[in-house]
């Protein structure tokens, strides 16, 4: 087993190469001066990172490091490590997120409320030593149960992971397109530090939207004549829509990377069609790394990684070694059950989860099974939920004709489920909260990871909420989130007495507090218009929030003129459920105070 710490594309360091007009970034705006972010402009703006970093803290220090397009997350990246800073990446951006990281000390940096940003000219910057055992980033899991875990990466075991994926899919100068945030391993494997330590361009943004990418795939091939690579996740292969013409792009992607779950065979095959080319999946974990490939139309099998050793025991639990785990000699059981042929090897999923609930020993497995078989239901996965003295909840996902849209449909449902379980479990083990969504919740990396979890039964600890049940966005400023009213909603009480409703100021508070989580939308609500009401909003009732914001700089408000110059954001909420629309109108934000906008 190789694993070469003082040498590989890493520890190479090739953004200090003197190699001035090099392409780092292509900017991915048609209309911008210059096509490049080149390597001069990079460590130009590395050494304004370092700047804003210096007069904040003498190194070494932790920074908590947080952007949305991938050029400036790689500056400030290597700013730091160059000043021999430790760099934590949180999942997301969610307040509940960022105040448990804070209690470590980390100072904020970057697109993070209260982050430092870089100095307002570019600087020289200062070259440090990256020495293989110092931890270069420290991860956290977005799990599938519980809090998320501190995982820390030295630069030893990112070298070894980027010197075999350089060897197994060289890049070979094609631009590297990430869908995929590069805050957890494999988007900041695949997406920033692949094409940086290759010497191959990468695009300035995130490629959120399929009429993005297929902008951006013709774009690029008409500037350049060159191939390009796909970085990219089960849900948005899955959701590529047959109406643009693909084949006006035909033959500009080399190769498609998808990770953070399995992707549906019929996905797979719907995605090579309209890209027209084949999908290798990447099968791993934030604390193990990559472990192995597959491409589903050659073969279902996974093929391990060069230098990743993989075994079962006997009931079928995944062992690995490989050079990008902290000690690569030791073999380290995985929460997979496979079984073996050859050198290759089929999943067959998740080892038996177990719980106490009640005092009694339970399998969760046996619980996802159990309801996933009933009539109508697609899956279901149970957790504890700690708050609720380790009383179950349960997401289940429903066919379309079995979603429950008031409190009747609701709780009828809720019996006939523990009905149907009531012969195989106890009644006091038994799910005691229920979600039920029509598309399961994932995150960015294809997960029903911590933050969703934390989203679905937040109304459980804030009676003002409403239950989550997921969300799709339609663009950059567009959301639609499927919300239901919880039947002890806080705000019911007294309102009325012999009909329960909600207020229409709470929904427009809703959709205040979801264009913030939704669309990272921070405006205070200066004004609004068309403000309606029409029918009745009732506790148990399922609803959908559509959000549209755009922005404008020429709206005045009569009510505060010193903010007639600043810009604005018109937000368009509407409610609607089966019943009809409960609420509509337009909310006009403006940045809170001291936030400026060019």
């Amino acid at each position: 087993m190789t694993n070469d710490t003082t040498h590989g594309p890493l520890l190479a360091t090739p953004w200090r190469e003197r190699d001035p007009a090099r392409a780092v970034a292509w900017q991915t705006d048609a209309y911008a001066e210059t096509p490049w972010h080149t390597l001069a402009a990079f460590q130009a703006d590395i050494g304004a990172w370092q700047a804003a970093l210096d007069a904040h803290t003498e190194p070494p220090g932790d920074w908590m490091l947080s952007t949305h397009d991938p050029y400036r997350f790689g500056c400030a990246l290597i700013a730091a490590w160059e000043r021999g800073d430790r760099v934590i990446l949180p999942a997301d951006t969610r307040p509940a997120t960022l105040e448990a990281l804070d209690a470590l000390g980390a100072a904020r940096l970057g697109d993070i409320p209260g982050g430092l940003t870089p100095s307002a000219s570019p600087r020289t910057p200062r070259w440090g030593t990256l020495e293989a055992e110092r931890i270069a980033v420290s991860l956290y899991t977005s799990g599938s149960t519980g809090e998320p875990q501190r995982l820390d990466k030295t630069f030893a075991q990112l070298n070894a992971e980027l010197g075999m994926h350089a060897a197994l899919w060289p890049l070979e100068a094609r631009l590297t397109l990430s869908q995929v945030s590069h805050q957890h391993i494999y988007g900041l494997l695949f997406g920033v530090l692949r094409p940086l330590c290759e010497r191959s361009p990468f695009a300035s943004e995130v490629c959120r939207y399929p009429e993005t990418l297929h902008q951006w795939l013709a774009h690029w091939h008409a500037q350049t004549q060159r191939e390009a690579v796909l970085v990219s996740a089960p849900p948005t292969l899955e959701r590529l829509p047959e109406t643009l013409d693909w084949s006006a792009v035909d033959g500009v992607l080399a190769r498609i990377h998808s990770s953070g779950a399995p992707l549906p065979r019929d996905a797979a095959e719907h995605a090579q069609r309209l890209l027209g080319v084949e999908v290798r999946e990447v099968y791993g974990s934030s604390e193990t790394g990559g472990i192995a490939w597959r491409i589903q139309q050659c073969d279902s099998k996974w093929t391990p990684f060069p230098d990743v050793e993989i075994s079962a025991d006997s009931e079928h639990q995944l062992w690995l070694r490989t050079p990008w785990l902290t000690d690569p000699t030791t073999w380290t059981p995985q929460a997979d059950r496979v079984v073996v042929e050859d050198t290759r090897f089929q999943l067959l999923g998740r080892s038996d989860r177990i719980a106490k609930v009640g005092g009694k020993r339970i399998s969760l497995t046996a619980f996802d099974h159990a309801l996933g078989e009933l009539p109508g239901v697609r899956r279901a996965h149970c957790m504890p939920l700690a708050r609720r003295d380790g009383r179950l909840g349960a997401i289940v996902e429903l066919a379309s004709e079995a979603v429950p849209h008031d409190h009747s449909a609701r709780r009828r449902l809720i019996q006939a489920l523990r009905t149907a379980l009531a012969p195989r479990f106890e009644n006091a083990v038994l799910p005691r909260y229920w979600r039920f969504v029509e598309t399961w919740p994932r995150d960015a990396q294809g997960k029903l990871g911590a933050a969703c979890l934390s989203r679905l039964f937040a109304d459980l600890d804030d009676p003002r909420a409403p239950r989550w049940l997921g969300e799709t966005l339609d663009g950059p400023q567009s959301a639609r989130l499927t919300l239901e009213v919880p039947e002890r909603l806080a705000y019911v009480e007294g309102h009325f007495a012999t009909q329960p409703v909600v207020p229409g100021v709470v929904m427009m508070r809703w959709a205040l507090h979801a264009a913030r989580e939704s669309l990272d939308l921070h405006g205070v609500c200066r004004d609004m218009t068309r403000i309606k009401f029409p029918l009745l909003l009732l506790p148990g009732e399922r609803v959908t929030l559509t959000l549209d914001a755009t922005h404008d700089s020429s709206h005045e408000t009569a009510h505060d003129d010193a903010h007639n110059d600043a810009m604005t954001i018109q937000l368009r909420f509407t409610f609607t459920s089966q019943r009809g629309t409960h609420g509509t109108g337009t909310l006009i934000l403006t940045p809170p105070e001291g936030v400026h906008h060019a």
